[in-house]
């Protein structure tokens, strides 16, 4: 009886101690993104749609100056995005380095002679 009683208990604990948890699925920047900039003369809302493929994303961005697109590199959740806007009177390099976590960025943009400020992303559903 002390036997089977050990051998149940030994059985029990390989079958939930082999439990095999799903793999996390591998950080994405694809979909659609709505960014937040806060900059002295207010908020600004730009977008930007992605595809990624591998490591290299590429896509289109939308924002009050113009739209470009958009061409950057996603390392595990760290990215860099690049885009160049013109408008009828200049034209604007715009870096985004941040973080991805599941459905938000965070990070700063780099405006060219704009300057540089703090941004955060949310992807749309």
């Amino acid at each position: 009886m002390t036997r089977r009683l050990a051998w149940l208990a030994l059985s029990l604990s390989l079958v939930l101690g082999s439990t095999v948890l799903p793999a996390a699925e591998p950080a994405t920047l694809a979909g659609s993104w709505t960014l937040k900039i806060v900059v002295p003369q207010g908020t600004r809302t730009p977008g930007m749609v992605l595809v990624q493929q591998g490591d290299s994303v590429t896509g289109t961005y939308k924002a009050m100056r113009g739209e470009g697109p958009v061409t950057g590199k996603l390392t595990g959740n760290s990215f860099v995005l690049s885009t160049q806007v013109t408008t009828a009177d200049a034209s604007l390099t715009i870096e985004y380095r941040g973080t991805l976590t599941g459905d938000t960025l965070a990070g700063t943009v780099h405006m060219g002679r704009l300057g540089e400020a703090a941004f955060t992303g949310t992807r749309n559903r």
